[in-house]
């Protein structure tokens, strides 16, 4: 496996390292009742002790909850007082868990994860404003690196009249990492001067973005940024 962006583990650590920046301590957690959810479970749990900070709210959901399970959800953030909540997965169950959260008067801060936070906001509207997201490339609306220049110049030349999003330029990032990883492979490329040819540079440089794969340790970009929505619905880095 070559990663290209930051694991989700990171982005748990910086949204629980800025709550607690802030005063926070109790933590809840929505994520998938599944294996890859309790393995996400278990990273948290970690990094709260590491942090000093205390699970309060574990919340399994699956795709089909019913209203009345997530009022069982809400329910448990009151009890345990959480301070703030952030997901992984499924933007729309936690949709309903913050409009209901809001609905019930909880004061809870509610942050999330970098997967689908342009749609969340959108569809949040004003209850969106304050939501502190990850995000895992630079802002795709400012012009301050090099990758983030290039991508907004190719997608206007190849797609004009798009509009720029964290998603294509996710995209835009993980195309031009295959593409310098099979230049690294040779004229004839296989599965392992692939491994080979990526290994053995180190890393690769991606117009200012590098990621580093070394033997046994295939960490990709450790890029991590926290972005706010503002008033206007936009998000601000």
């Amino acid at each position: 496996m070559f990663p290209v962006r930051a694991e989700h583990r990171e982005e748990f650590r910086a949204l629980l390292a800025y709550g607690k920046s802030i005063g926070a301590t109790r933590v809840g957690f929505m994520r998938a009742d599944s294996e890859t959810g309790q393995q996400h479970l278990a990273n948290v749990k970690l990094l709260c002790q590491e942090l000093g900070m205390e699970l309060v709210a574990d919340l399994p959901f699956k795709s089909d909850m019913a209203d009345a399970q997530i009022d069982q959800m809400v329910g448990q953030l009151e009890k345990g007082r959480a301070q703030i909540v952030f997901n992984h997965g499924s933007p729309g169950v936690y949709e309903k868990l913050i409009r209901k959260s809001r609905a019930q008067g909880l004061p809870t801060s509610f942050y999330a994860v970098n997967s689908g936070s342009a749609q969340m906001a959108k569809h949040l509207g004003p209850l969106a404003h304050g939501m502190v997201f990850t995000q895992v490339v630079p802002s795709p609306w400012e012009r301050k690196t090099a990758i983030t220049r290039e991508y907004q110049e190719e997608l206007a030349r190849q797609k004009p009249g798009r509009e720029f999003s964290y998603g294509s330029l996710e995209g835009y990032i993980t195309a031009k990492a295959l593409v310098a990883a099979l230049r690294l492979a040779g004229p004839q490329p296989t599965r392992e001067s692939l491994v080979t040819g990526i290994e053995k540079a180190g890393q690769l440089e991606l117009s200012g973005l590098r990621n580093s794969y070394r033997p046994g340790q295939h960490l990709g970009m450790q890029l991590v940024d926290l972005s706010l929505v503002n008033p206007q619905g936009r998000f601000v880095h």
